[in-house]
């Protein structure tokens, strides 16, 4: 971990991503947050209500589908009014300057690509589709109000569907995940915003280029697990103060 005052360590920053010609960006709940959006983990999260097991797991969902779905729904309307963050636009600017700028990210929620973030690894899926809980093979179906008329919704195969997220006990979708790690094998930074660092494999990322000698930079408001390696330039604060300062900085270098 680099320790300095918060403008040399911003100027560090700016020096460092202005040099960098492949960097990848890799972001958590933290950075959908700070628009609004609930957390799972955190002190207003979601499992400080409900158990993980009833609402987010193939089990739970085949149990009391309804209960699931009525979840689901209000997930995605309190999403509807949400906004992305001063932060979310400065990586738009950045992605504009470099030419791209691959995102992966743990979040569902579809703020990076309603900001215009162009190339995003989802590696726990997103809220937009459904498909079959039995995958007969049916073409997924996009997740709309018509979808929550009748609850639970059917495939046309007649089984209840399920959202195209990762559920608890799930493997995570294989070329999401292969992309992700051919990602960290071959940039030349990650930025770690707004992560615990505590769910994996997402948490193995950023290790993967501190293993290749590579610059880490971590934006997060407390410490993580990450924070005090080696090798990782890590800054406390909201993505959405910090990034548009850093994006600033390298475009007028």
């Amino acid at each position: 971990m680099t320790e300095l005052s918060s403008e040399k360590l911003i100027n560090e920053i700016i020096e460092i991503l202005a040099d960098a010609e492949a960097p990848i960006i890799s972001t958590g709940a933290g950075m959908s947050s700070e628009s609004g959006v609930r957390t799972f983990r955190g002190e207003d999260g979601y499992w400080r209500e409900h158990r993980a097991e009833d609402l987010a797991s193939p089990e739970g969902l085949r149990k009391d589908p309804e209960l699931v779905w009525e979840w689901y729904g209000e997930r995605l309307k309190a999403y509807e009014d949400i906004q992305p963050h001063a932060g979310y636009h400065a990586l738009v600017q950045l992605q504009d300057q470099l030419g791209k700028l691959p995102v992966v990210t743990q979040n569902v929620d579809g703020l990076l690509q309603k900001a215009g973030l162009i190339d995003v690894v989802e590696l726990h899926g997103n809220l937009k589709t459904a498909s079959c809980i039995n995958r007969c093979g049916a073409p997924s179906v996009p997740i709309n109000e018509e979808l929550f008329e009748h609850l639970p919704p059917h495939c046309s195969c007649g089984s209840i569907l399920r959202p195209d997220v990762v559920l608890f006990g799930e493997q995570l979708p294989e070329q999401a995940l292969r992309r992700a790690l051919n990602l960290a094998e071959t940039c030349d930074l990650i930025l770690v915003i707004g992560t615990s660092m505590l769910v994996y494999p997402a948490s193995s990322l950023p290790l993967i280029v501190l293993r290749r000698g590579l610059p880490v930079i971590e934006i997060n408001p407390e410490e993580t697990p990450l924070t005090s390696l080696a090798g990782v330039i890590s800054i406390h604060g909201a993505a959405g103060q910090i990034l548009p300062l850093l994006v600033e900085g390298v475009s007028l270098r």
